[in-house]
């Protein structure tokens, strides 16, 4: 379990929307999955794919990052060009990209690109 002390948030309820807003605007095949873990308590979420109630379930200031799944090129140039847009602190993956809400003090994160 972490301190919620030992991290810096760099997300705030207004990028977590924005994110969701854009996300629903996709068509029905590009949005991608989406799993979390939970700042206080470890837990990692399962993996989902419901953006209009899961992903607000519960509010986003427990969200230490999340993970996005891409499933196909076309999909991780629309998902990359949203995180741009809303300037998120997170990094690419083989997966997809990892979008952070909080970063541990003195660790380096930057801007997705």
């Amino acid at each position: 379990m972490s301190q919620r002390s030992d991290y810096f948030s760099v997300a705030n309820d207004t990028k977590w929307r924005e994110l969701r807003e854009a996300v629903l605007n996709l068509k029905s095949s590009d949005p991608p999955r989406f799993r979390c873990k939970n700042l206080e308590t470890g837990n990692l979420s399962q993996w989902d794919g419901e953006w209009f109630y899961h992903w607000t379930s519960g509010g986003w200031d427990w969200m230490e990052w999340a993970e996005l799944s891409i499933a196909a090129p076309h999909q991780r140039t629309l998902v990359r060009a949203i995180l741009k847009r809303i300037r998120f602190v997170g990094k690419e993956t083989a997966a997809g990209f990892r979008i952070y809400g909080y970063v541990r003090n003195g660790e380096e994160a930057g801007y997705v690109e």
